[in-house]
């Protein structure tokens, strides 16, 4: 927000720069600061020429008698051909330093003493006029300050506005500020038009056919208005606020916007069909060409004003070029208008489209200021184009807003939050400075009337923020904060989350952190079953952007993309993890699931490293690696199993993860079609599980036991079965079937050509016995290999090769 500083103080008395920037900030303020532009020209008296006479010794020279106000007048040695008694001037007395660094003196020139300076706009830093001195309008007052009679202090107030403070949005929002935080009183700016001709209503019909949307719509009438340049302190107002100056019209809407807050739009009445204003959401199809000169196509949710045949404004946000004021423009309708601030505020984020207007509606202005701007704006019409405002104003009205009439403060409560010990007297003052009309109604307990420009005040604990800031922060005093110390407790997910982030860096991955939002093209390529609920993915009303509108329901889209990314980077070895949670729908009218999942991704290199085999082992067994790892810092027993993969993974070379009984994830090497995709080009695995299914599921917890003494005995067993036989099957009958001597058993070799039959594989295994408290003899290691060859022959159809 930017406000000419000389401007606020026509409507309240300002202190000293740095006490206000100061006070400002500590009243909850960001950024606040004054900005000095253009010469400092403080020193520079308005004169008045009170006799010219021809310089004795000088054709070209005249000496001025000039009255600087106070003392006797002054004689002045000036060569400006334009100088004429009975002119207001702007003098430089002795001792006064020009904008280029002169300081001036007394000075003799061609024998006659100049006792200072009549200024020329080049002089004064303003303009590269070279024609003669600089003429003030005849009602400047003498001896004033030049900036304050040319508009020229260059001091322009810059605050930052929180998103709960948008009555501050104004010049008459500032100016609340001041007073509540130095005094004083504010000097509103007079509102009422004068008026004639026929009354408005004869002019014009208005209807609020969305009266949720909009709650109260106000239009006046000004006729023959003539369409031109606004004079040079309008002007001067708007560009120092950071607007462009357009034409008189339209610049008295934008300063009244920037005085009251209250956005305003002027519409040619002739432009307008059918003489009338409909209030109206967009229907579907409808098209509408903003001031920006842009063809937006309409939404259903878009509140448009529309006239008797289509849109002709965007409403709260942007007018229509078809009912834009120009050059021809005579009779104008203005609006001002109360407009429900989601539904501009969505408007604008769906069209990409942000204007001062839309700021204000967004944060919510004066409910009962409506009235007052549109009046404010049809009297500068009237002062500053020539028009005449019809009598009376159009107000139509619909749904009224929910709105906080009053508040209740225990004023033992707020000393409790505050730290303070303030009486019930000293929290009225300070509620009452800020516009809060209190009563103490029952004693030590405070009623507070919300005034209408005042959204952000909802709860009780808002006048507590209100008292604080307006009694001063710095005057609360420190004091160490009471309170009952309990013992912290983690949630599970929360440490295995963490746990499950140290693993899998641990095991060489990078975490990565993404938004949860899912764009749906993302998941199709998935190519995710019709049954499948990831598939239908819960949309976001507002999102932050548009082209991801959905929640999440796998890690696996975006680690695709951030894989992609990665490679069209020349990263060559990517190996990434996320730990988050997704969002899963539930049944209509519940809330989501939300588990925790953790996913992995490890990509093969395009050159293997020296010390790496070539060529690489599989890249489903490097990250089937990886999972066993996160399962084994986790303490969790876990399974592989080639039962159906999820589609978006190779079926030759995938497996699901189980645990506890139970599927909780899977992993595997990309399916061609997903990778393309995706853009991969390069070998692609993945994993991704279910962590809060692993909570429900008992943990392996650790045995610990004597290192035997005795020696182990090693046994290897080669056995043939059906080729889909899955080798896992096979080790967890041998480990079964073991006798209690039996402490290890792994699978090290798989053979399939001569000797084997077609359909049929050979699989290896190692069987190692010992026990803890003698030898074992050869007879007991015999008798379990006999046993656990007997189950794997009854079992599986299982033949020693």
């Amino acid at each position: 927000m930017r406000l000419a500083l000389d401007w606020l103080a026509e409507w309240v008395d300002l202190p000293e720069e740095s006490l206000l920037v100061e006070r400002l900030e500590m009243g909850g303020f960001e950024d606040v600061r004054v900005e000095h532009s253009g010469p400092d020209l403080s020193a520079i008296r308005v004169g008045q020429v009170l006799e010219r006479r021809a310089h004795p010794d000088g054709d070209r020279l005249s000496i001025c008698r000039v009255a600087v106000g106070e003392g006797d007048p002054v004689e002045v040695v000036c060569g400006a051909p334009n100088v004429a008694a009975g002119q207001k001037v702007a003098v430089a007395l002795p001792g006064t330093r020009l904008p280029d660094g002169t300081k001036l003196g007394r000075a003799k020139i061609r024998g006659v003493v100049s006792n200072g300076m009549l200024c020329s706009s080049r002089e004064l830093g303003l303009g590269d006029d070279p024609a003669g001195i600089l003429v003030l309008p005849p009602d400047a007052p003498v001896g004033a300050p030049l900036p304050a009679v040319i508009g020229a202090s260059g001091g322009v107030l810059e605050l930052g506005l929180t998103p709960n403070r948008g009555d501050a949005a104004s010049l008459l929002g500032v100016a609340r500020e001041v007073r509540a935080l130095f005094g004083g009183e504010i000097r509103l700016p007079a509102t009422e038009p004068p008026e004639r001709g026929a009354p408005a209503e004869a002019a014009v019909r208005i209807r609020i056919e969305a009266p949720d949307a909009c709650h109260r719509y106000v239009g006046r009438v000004v006729r023959k208005v003539l369409v031109g340049e606004s004079p040079d302190w309008v002007r001067r107002r708007l560009e120092a606020s950071g607007l462009r100056a357009i034409n008189n019209v339209v610049d008295v809407t934008n300063l009244v916007l920037l005085e009251l807050g209250q956005p305003l739009h002027a519409f040619d009445l002739a432009r307008l069909a059918g003489g009338e204003v409909r209030v109206r959401m967009a229907t579907s199809g409808e098209k509408l060409e903003t001031l920006d000169a842009a063809v937006r196509e309409l939404d259903p949710r878009d509140l448009v004003i529309a006239d008797a045949r289509q849109p002709v404004a965007l409403a709260g946000v942007m007018g229509g070029a078809g009912s834009e004021v120009g050059p021809a423009t005579r009779d104008v309708l203005l609006e001002s208008a109360h407009f429900d601030p989601t539904c501009v505020r969505l408007a604008a984020r769906r069209h990409g489209l942000r204007s001062e207007a839309s700021y204000r509606f967004e944060r919510g202005i004066d409910r009962e200021g409506v009235r007052r701007a549109a009046d404010r704006a049809a009297r500068l019409l009237a002062e500053l184009g020539g028009g005449e405002v019809a009598p009376g104003a159009i107000e139509v009205r619909g749904t009224p807003p929910i709105t906080t009439a009053e508040l209740r403060l225990e004023v033992a409560r707020a000393n409790r939050l505050l730290g303070t010990v303030l009486a019930p007297g000293a929290m009225r003052e300070c509620l009452e400075r800020a516009g809060i009309r209190c009563r103490e109604e029952p004693p030590g307990t405070l009623v507070g009337a919300i005034p209408s420009h005042r959204n952000d005040l909802h709860l009780p604990e808002d006048l507590v923020e209100e008292v604080a800031r307006l009694y001063g922060y710095d005057r609360i005093p420190a004091t160490d904060p009471v309170a009952a110390l309990v013992p912290g407790r983690v949630p599970p997910s929360w440490e295995l989350g963490e746990r499950a982030r140290d693993a899998l860096v641990t095991a060489g991955l990078c975490e990565t952190v993404s938004f949860p939002f899912l764009a749906p093209g993302e998941l199709a390529k998935l190519r995710l079953e019709p049954g499948d609920p990831r598939g239908r993915p819960l949309r976001i009303q507002n999102p932050i952007r548009e082209e991801e509108p959905c929640l999440r329901t796998t890690l696996v889209p975006s680690l695709l993309s951030l894989v992609r990314q990665n490679l069209a980077r020349q990263a060559e070895r990517v190996r990434l993890f996320e730990v988050a949670r997704v969002f899963l729908p539930g049944p209509v009218g519940e809330l989501p699931a939300e588990p925790l999942h953790a996913a992995g991704v490890i990509v093969a290199p395009a050159t293997p490293q020296l010390w790496e085999a070539a060529p690489r082992p599989p890249l489903f067994f490097e990250l089937k690696g990886v999972a066993e790892t996160l399962f084994r810092a986790l303490g969790y027993e876990a399974e592989t199993t080639p039962a159906e993969p999820p589609p978006y993974l190779h079926p030759g070379a995938a497996a699901q993860i189980r645990a506890g009984g139970r599927v909780i994830g899977a992993l595997g090497e990309l399916h061609p079609d997903v990778a393309a995709g995706f853009e991969i080009e390069a070998p692609c695995a993945l994993f991704e599980l279910d962590l809060g299914a692993l909570l429900e599921v008992p943990l392996r917890r650790p045995e610990y036991r004597e290192v035997s003494r005795f020696p182990l005995v090693r046994r290897d067993l080669a056995v043939i079965v059906d080729r889909e036989r899955p080798a896992g099957e096979l080790l967890a009958a041998i480990r079964e079937s073991g006798a209690a001597s039996l402490v290890s058993a792994e699978i090290f070799d798989r053979y399939e050509g001569r000797g084997v039959p077609e359909g049929r594989t050979s699989l290896a295994f190692r069987l190692v016995f010992q026990r803890p408290d003698r030898t074992l003899t050869d007879d007991e290691v015999a008798a379990a290999t006999d046993r656990v060859v007997r189950v794997l022959e009854r079992r599986f159809g299982g033949k020693l090769r």
